[in-house]
């Protein structure tokens, strides 16, 4: 049985004297002792569970490029490392031996883009700005090793640029010497 423990409280002016008898003190001690040591141990076994699980887990391989949607029988025109402004992305040129006026181009990012809803572009002129101008001709949605298809004039030559539909931005742009 539980015996109910007296305190005594007075105002400051010391005038009123009360007695109060609480049963709830001898709960909530124990009650704490047991949260205490719950986390404590808490904070030792979390850790260690994310620890060992980190490590069980297989580790992250990258598939070996390989360019889809490339027609068969395309030769590489042109490779390029340093094509863009703000990230490293390997560019290769293809073309066909029956068709030389189609060029493709198929790109891979040394790292993951993490820009949602990529698009890929074709400009005449440079891009001002993170704006898209109306005359930007869309290549296709980017995927890392899809080959596209560039709308090519007749000087060969342009800007292709990354647009992020969802942030409605340019996310990076390349210049495209003139191609042969």
């Amino acid at each position: 049985m539980l015996r109910p423990i007296q305190r005594t409280c007075t105002t400051d002016n010391g005038g009123f004297s009360a007695q109060i008898l609480s049963a709830d003190n001898l709960m909530i001690q124990p009650l704490r002792t047991v949260h205490r040591r719950t986390f404590l141990a808490l904070a030792f076994i979390l850790p260690a569970i994310l620890v060992a699980g980190l490590r069980a887990r297989p580790p992250h391989v990258r598939p070996a490029f390989r360019v889809s949607d490339l027609p068969a029988g395309a030769y590489m025109v042109r490779e390029s490392g340093g094509l863009w402004r703000k990230h490293a992305m390997q560019s290769m040129f293809y073309s066909m031996p029956d068709r030389p006026q189609d060029i493709y181009v198929a790109l891979r990012p040394t790292q993951e883009l993490n820009e949602p809803d990529l698009l890929l572009y074709w400009m005449t002129r440079e891009p001002l700005g993170n704006t898209l101008p109306r005359d930007a001709q869309l290549v296709g949605e980017y995927a890392a090793g899809r080959a596209f298809l560039l709308p090519m004039g007749e000087k060969r030559s342009g800007y292709l640029v990354l647009f992020s539909l969802a942030h409605q931005l340019v996310v990076d742009s390349g210049t495209v010497e003139k191609l042969p």
